[in-house]
């Protein structure tokens, strides 16, 4: 049978190639956030975040054009799927095997969103799942994001309550908020292990957000413990509309989501390179535990990168999904350390308290060669 519309035919496949080279070049971008800093190339950061949505159509497209038996855009697509090969080793980790170790340090890192305070879902409740979740897991170090805290006995306890269950009886707190009647928010590190030392990261760029460290005495060695809460996107109840709502949907608001997003992109460049300026300083090995509210195809984790170990990357599997709110979900939530700590194990606790999920890693001090 004669073909009566080849002339129609190459042109939809010539649409096709051409939007996907459209994808191609918004893979090669989101590779390129990685180490192009934000303030010098406004709007970078989103292609960083539509990753997964770039990487998941090329390697389809791939796919397909192998089947089609089109060897030049196959090839095309293969080259610069592989350019980013590193890229992709950070956002999906494999590891078969767990190792197996006598005495590892548990560290627990969980941004609680100061317990469901405000009834968010189920105010107490949620609080008491969290307890419940902490008290199953008996992890050796927390770090705590969003913690709420006040000195009225008997309304709404956390501190005090978790330091009665909990191994972890030494703390270290500084709180970005306080408020009138003794309620505090802010960040939270509690150690089973004795606080030798305290310090904190000053973020000049934003003084609702910081990072404090702790040096714990981990039996004859000393290790310092970084928890930090990095810039949020600060979206408010309209901006949430107009994610949930259809109808909400317009040009100002997607403006003004963007406007906060890309500020918020700036923001954490400049505390993470605040972050590891104390790092490099540290007189001791050091583990980070971070809400970093940002992807792992980003400028500021690649800085992080550079100089410390991500453990989901050395112990995780999968690609580590912590964020559970309504935005789409992401990886955000991260522990790094220095080469004298090694993370054995990874994994992200999906049950959902708050808008983030708990990441818990397990560590040992690396052997001396």
């Amino acid at each position: 049978m004669i073909d009566s519309h080849p002339e129609k035919r190459t042109k939809k496949r010539k649409l096709l190639w051409w939007i996907h080279v459209g994808f191609l070049v918004g893979l090669l971008l989101s590779y390129t956030t990685t180490f192009i800093a934000p303030k010098n190339f406004s709007g970078l950061g989103f292609f960083g975040l539509a990753y997964p949505w770039f990487i998941t159509v090329n390697l389809v497209a791939a796919v397909l054009w192998l089947l089609a038996r089109r060897r030049k855009r196959f090839l095309i697509t293969l080259v610069v799927i592989l350019l980013g090969w590193n890229i992709h080793n950070d956002f999906f980790a494999l590891n078969i095997g767990k190792s197996e170790v006598e005495n590892p340090m548990k560290v627990m890192s969980y941004n609680v969103r100061v317990f469901d305070l405000y009834n968010w879902s189920n105010g107490s409740r949620s609080r008491d799942s969290i307890f419940n979740l902490l008290d199953r897991q008996q992890a050796d170090i927390i770090c705590f994001q969003e913690f709420y805290h006040t000195d009225k006995k008997g309304i709404f306890d956390t501190r005090d309550t978790l330091i009665k269950f909990l191994p972890t009886v030494y703390y270290h707190e500084k709180y970005t908020h306080k408020m009138a009647g003794q309620q505090y928010f802010g960040v939270v590190t509690m150690s089973r292990y004795p606080i030798v030392g305290k310090g904190e990261v000053a973020f000049v760029s934003d003084q609702n957000n910081f990072c404090i460290y702790s040096d714990l005495q981990v039996n004859n060695d000393t290790i310092r413990v970084y928890n930090a809460h990095l810039a949020s996107i600060r979206f408010d109840n309209e901006d949430y509309q107009f994610i949930q709502d259809e109808k909400k949907r317009n040009w100002p608001g997607a403006k003004r989501m963007l406007t906060r997003m890309n500020l918020a992109f700036d923001k954490r460049a400049e505390q993470t390179l605040a972050i590891l300026e104390s790092t490099k300083k540290s007189p001791y090995p050091v583990i980070l535990c971070c809400d970093f509210n940002d992807s792992p195809i980003s400028y500021g984790y690649h800085l992080l990168e550079e100089e410390l170990t991500d453990a989901f990357v050395e112990a995780g599997n999968g690609i580590g999904r912590s964020y559970a709110g309504d935005f789409p979900s992401f990886r955000i939530d991260y522990m790094f350390s220095s080469p004298e700590i090694k993370a054995t194990n990874f994994q992200v606790i999906r049950e959902k308290f708050s808008d983030h999920y708990p990441i818990v890693g397990q560590f040992e001090f690396a052997k001396k060669e």
